[in-house]
């Protein structure tokens, strides 16, 4: 995974107040949102688009990944809403797996 963009946290100083960035993954890709707490990194999910300003990051096309109790099947279930970021994360790229295509 190649980390892309890095928000350090509401109120990040190193974006001006008048700039947002819009991050996307292109075809056959995601964007892996990373929180970081101490030495352990979390994936807090994955997404497909992004919008981040001074304040926050909006997450469109949001998903994490749901397996079943044996762990020998996985899916993707997805929040329709998105969410609104506003602790630090770290976005990476990654290839996109079989399972982040199955939809539930």
């Amino acid at each position: 995974m190649t980390e892309i963009y890095r928000f350090h946290r509401r109120g990040d100083q190193e974006v001006a107040d008048d700039k947002c960035y819009l991050i996307e993954s292109d075809a056959g890709t995601v964007l892996t949102i990373i929180e970081v707490h101490g030495n352990a990194e979390f994936v807090v999910g994955y997404c497909r688009k992004a919008v981040a300003d001074r304040w926050g990051v909006y997450c469109y096309d949001l998903f994490r990944r749901v397996s079943d109790i044996g762990l020998t099947r996985s899916w993707a279930k997805e929040y329709p809403d998105g969410m609104h970021l506003f602790r630090g994360v770290r976005f990476h790229l990654a290839r996109e797996e079989g399972w982040m295509k199955r939809m539930q």
